[in-house]
């Protein structure tokens, strides 16, 4: 690795969030002071708001940043593989623009980076609609850290979290030693970040959990895309794609999702009435993924079609039913405190 080598970049794709953006480097600009070992980088997607003045004004308080702004709107997916192509650093830290890095997660994380090697670090999240400030980020059995060695244990614990663009953090120089495809072949999935996580998976070292909710996800601020198809068929295809002789691992990532991670999703984007998700075609895509997978039946369809009260209840009673299961599949990792 370079000598000169930023140790973390953390890259933003942005469009047509000024204000949100601005939320976020209110909180994350502060971390930032005295690291010269961090890349920050904004990609506009050639956003028609204010975004290009809140950089300007963050770069006139002192921040270092290198913001890129694309002549015209590329899509999600291409601005996500310019953010990767651009980084420098050793780490790679993806964070959605409407998210927020939490004080005290830069000095965290940078606390695990810099004695010891990892190929992913995932970053569990709480979630807010409003007020991030409101959260009270803990974990239910006061874990701290984990340290995993064992690939398929990690699918079982990050699961469908990595969709979550903010919540995991690759090593990038590690991914330049492991056969992968070129993200661009990922263009139209809106999962083209799996294509520089699930390589480092499927030849997995050590990984490290951060327990401790460092991030806070903006709930229901999604949009313009299929639930059905992302979570159903894209995810699907994108994990066969890059664990093609890793079934164990696709199946902990689909299985641990259609339990537990989807049906708060469904129920989520339905009693927020967010029809930029398209949640009439949910049953569509999700059935043809998983119609085949007896959880997808037993978790996921009763939340698509129930009334929501009992939707809610079916929801938290599956929750319920999948901690169990989790706790009994992986034990060390609910009783431990690292």
């Amino acid at each position: 690795m370079p000598p000169d080598r930023p140790l973390l970049t953390i890259a933003i794709p942005t469009y047509n969030r000024g204000e949100l953006l601005r939320e976020l480097l209110d909180v994350l600009a502060p971390q930032l002071a005295g690291y010269d070992d961090i890349e920050l980088i904004i990609s506009d997607n050639a956003s028609p708001d204010n975004t290009p003045q809140v950089v300007q004004q963050f770069i006139d308080t002192g921040l270092s940043v290198r913001y890129h702004r694309q002549l015209e709107n590329v899509g999600s997916d291409a601005n996500f593989i310019s953010c990767f192509q651009m980084a420098t650093g050793k780490y790679f830290w993806l964070c959605g623009d409407d998210d927020i890095i939490l004080p005290g997660a830069i000095e965290q994380v940078l606390g695990h980076i810099s004695v010891q090697d990892y190929d992913l670090i995932y970053l569990t999240a709480c979630t807010f609609q409003q007020d991030w400030k409101s959260i009270r980020p803990k974990d239910h059995f006061n874990r701290k850290f984990h340290t995993i060695t064992d690939a398929r244990q990690l699918a079982k614990v990050v699961n469908i979290m990595f969709t979550f663009i903010s919540g995991i953090i690759v090593n990038k120089h590690r991914l330049d030693e492991v056969p992968h495809e070129h993200p661009s072949a990922f263009i139209g999935t809106n999962l083209p970040h799996l294509s520089w996580t699930l390589p480092l998976l499927r030849q997995h070292r050590r990984s490290l959990v951060l327990w401790n909710r460092p991030i806070a996800g903006r709930d229901g601020n999604a949009g313009g895309y299929s639930v059905g198809n992302v979570f159903g068929k894209s995810l699907i295809a994108v994990t066969a794609r890059c664990l093609p002789d890793r079934p164990d691992l696709t199946a902990a990532i689909t299985n641990f999702s259609i339990r537990r991670g989807i049906p708060p999703i469904i129920y989520n984007i339905r009693s927020s009435r967010n029809q930029n998700l398209n949640i009439n075609q949910a049953h569509v895509g999700l059935d043809q993924a998983y119609g085949r997978n007896f959880r997808y039946w037993l978790f996921v369809y009763p939340v698509l079609k129930l009334p929501l009260p009992l939707a809610r209840l079916w929801v938290g009673a599956g929750i319920v039913l999948s901690r169990i299961i989790y706790m009994l599949s992986i034990p060390d990792f609910w009783r431990k405190q690292a």
